[in-house]
């Protein structure tokens, strides 16, 4: 039997008024998107940037992730999951979590004119700004300091796999599910461009929002902010697709979806510290062969 003196205690820093202010902001900001959607009469979201790509309802973008994120609450994991930054100084964990706040603003900033006619400059610039940029702040701010282990081994396996079940069921299977309409290229550009996004976007993107970025945050800021921050600033990750000719509509859109997204899987992170399984939804929720082979 476990006694009460046994028990690993917390490293959780106790939330800071300010985080809390900060908590109910994002989630008024969350709201703000939906209502604007409906209240203009955007029943929903363009998923994809990809040419001929179909809309996602809002219910599609709302109901799968916040399914998700219920079951996750519902099902505890084995045991509390580590924290792999704690003992870090508080001003080198300051340090790297604003480098990689200003890496992910340059990148929101610098993906609509890669997409702008330079497609083959896309993941370059992701890697450079996402990949490379990052391991060269930590190696700066480490100094002569001890090396941070930003993605722990998992927890759980079983735990995650409710959530992961319920977000695949409702978002690729159930009728929320929108077809696959956009154009696709011939089969060996389709599995080079499928390989690519593999690795720049559901490998590398969770890695950086996920696994460098909010673990940060957490230690300085607690839980729930730190998902918050690390969830928008991935919505922003997508403002390529934002029109010129209506931002609002556009910032309302990425928001809603990617945003929500993003949400779900800041907290399946947060619960269960185990990468993989974020990444593996994110991989079924971009790899075109998924509704290809669900006949959709």
């Amino acid at each position: 039997m476990t006694t009460s003196a046994s028990r690993p205690t917390s490293t959780r820093p106790s939330i800071r008024p300010s985080a809390g202010l900060f908590t109910g902001v994002a989630l008024t900001a969350f709201a703000a998107a939906y209502a604007g959607l409906i209240l203009t009469g955007h029943a929903g979201v363009t998923a994809s940037a990809d040419p001929g790509a179909s809309q996602l309802s809002l219910w599609g973008a709302a109901l799968p992730p916040l399914a998700a994120m219920a079951l996750a609450r519902l099902v505890p994991p084995r045991r509390e999951p580590p924290a792999p930054l704690a003992g870090l100084p508080r001003e080198r964990l300051l340090k790297e979590a604003w480098a990689l706040v200003a890496a992910a603003v340059l990148f929101a900033c610098a993906a609509p004119i890669a997409r702008g006619g330079y497609e083959l400059l896309y993941p370059p610039v992701k890697v450079l700004l996402l990949l490379v940029l990052p391991l060269v702040a930590f190696r700066v701010f480490r100094g002569d300091g001890p090396k941070a282990r930003a993605i722990p081994a998992p927890v759980t396996w079983l735990a995650p796999l409710p959530a992961v079940v319920a977000w695949f069921l409702l978002a690729q299977v159930s009728p929320l599910a929108p077809p696959l309409s956009q154009d696709l290229p011939d089969p060996v550009t389709l599995a080079v461009a499928s390989l690519v996004t593999l690795l720049t976007a559901s490998v590398l993107e969770e890695v950086f929002y996920r696994g460098w970025l909010q673990t940060r945050l957490e230690e300085l800021y607690g839980r729930w902010p730190a998902v918050m921050a690390s969830s928008l600033l991935f919505a922003f990750l997508h403002t390529s697709h934002i029109s010129a000719a209506a931002p609002l509509l556009g910032v309302a859109s990425i928001v809603a979806f990617q945003g929500v997204f993003g949400l779900m899987q800041g907290y399946l992170w947060a619960r269960y510290r185990n990468i993989w399984a974020v990444i593996l939804i994110h991989t079924l929720s971009n790899l075109v062969y998924v509704p290809m082979l669900l006949g959709r």
